[in-house]
């Protein structure tokens, strides 16, 4: 029998990347009725000494978390093998973190027990890694799955512009999300030329953020392309793209005009594994990061006010990043262009089609 080796790295990138954002157009209810208020810590005034009542003072602030909603995801991995003899398969599954508006997370378990876990120092973002040796055997199926839960918050903001703080440019925050990157070609000469002629003479950071958001609504066109992250330059150039590119086109304009910007990776909190999506949000300083998803701010008018600012309790966050360094380091050094589904290598012998792969994404209602 004649024997190859197969590299997945080329045959999986389509399948990997073109799931960036999926065919769920907007969460069920954009602008949910809010009910519980949950806010950050809060300062009072401290009582005077007088006999006199002293009313307390409570600080409003700019950023506020509301309507608490928990959820319960399972997240699965499957290789079936046909008729396949695997040598070696490498699998990288992103792992949830913690967030301003993704809080009480606990992975309640990972399986089996992955080779390796990590989280990075940067952006807080998660892996497992796990590396099979001559396994499934053929006819068998290897199933790797993590099970989280966590508590969702409708993110909303207040900010008043003039009471924006400038910049520590010196920050290593302001450095690392000011600066280009692939797919955020801030530096490129028609990004820097578009993101100029868009903010024209505003200067204030928050103005000029809104400035690109709608530019973004009005200018291009969503459309699945199944070809994975183009990225800003390609979306800027050509008017269409799905929601990685929409992202990626406003964070490049952000970051060209020294505005601190990055994308978050994630899915919607519905089952089905179509359910990926992308948005972004840029900060402030002071205040924090503030979120935008122009791609669900395209679908309405509601939707187009309450988009830039504001964000919905119906998502879950993977990562907070495009480029993701994988660890242990991927062939070739390879990096993941958005971490949002497995990324994974296999070698072996025998046909493709003699070992399938499947990812589920079934997420439960925890309230």
């Amino acid at each position: 029998m004649r024997k190859f080796l197969v590299a997945s790295f080329v045959f999986m990138a389509i399948l990997i990347v073109s799931t960036a954002c999926s065919s769920k157009s907007s969460p069920t209810s954009p602008m949910p009725t809010e009910t519980e208020v949950v806010v950050l810590p809060t300062l009072t005034a401290t009582p005077a000494p007088t006999l006199a009542p002293t009313p307390t003072v409570t600080q409003v602030l700019p950023l506020s978390y509301k309507n608490p909603h928990k959820y319960h995801v399972t997240y699965s991995f499957e290789i079936k093998n046909i008729a396949y003899s695997p040598s070696d398969i490498r699998v990288y599954l992103p792992v949830p973190g913690t967030y301003d508006a993704q809080q009480d997370l606990t992975i309640d378990s990972i399986s089996p027990a992955p080779g390796l876990q990590s989280t990075d120092d940067v952006n807080g973002n998660s892996m497992a890694y796990w590396q099979l040796t001559g396994s499934p055997a053929r006819g068998d199926t290897v199933t790797l799955e993590e099970k989280f839960t966590f508590t969702a918050y409708i993110t909303n903001t207040k900010i008043d512009p003039t009471a924006i703080l400038p910049y520590d440019t010196k920050s290593d925050l302001y450095k690392r999300y000011t600066q280009p990157e692939k797919y955020i070609e801030s530096t490129d000469p028609a990004i820097v030329k578009a993101a100029n002629e868009i903010a024209g003479t505003e200067t204030n950071p928050y103005l000029m953020a809104k400035k690109f958001y709608l530019y973004i609504l009005d200018n291009v066109e969503y459309k699945q392309l199944h070809q994975g992250l183009n990225g800003a330059k390609y979306l800027l150039t050509n008017r269409v793209g799905e929601c990685g590119d929409y992202s990626a086109l406003f964070i490049a304009f952000a970051r060209a005009k020294g505005i601190p910007a990055r994308p978050v990776v994630g899915y919607w909190a519905i089952s089905g594994t179509d359910q990926t999506h992308v948005w972004a949000e840029f900060y402030l300083e002071g205040i924090g990061w503030v979120p935008v998803d122009a791609t669900i701010g395209q679908q309405g008018k509601d939707q187009r006010e309450y988009y830039f600012g504001n964000m919905d309790n119906q998502r879950v966050i993977l990562s907070k990043e495009f480029n993701t360094t994988l660890n242990p380091p991927a062939p070739d050094g390879k990096k993941a262009p958005i971490m949002q589904v497995p990324m994974f290598w296999y070698w072996g012998s025998g046909s493709d089609n003699g070992i399938k792969f499947t990812t589920s994404w079934t997420v439960a209602d925890a309230n």
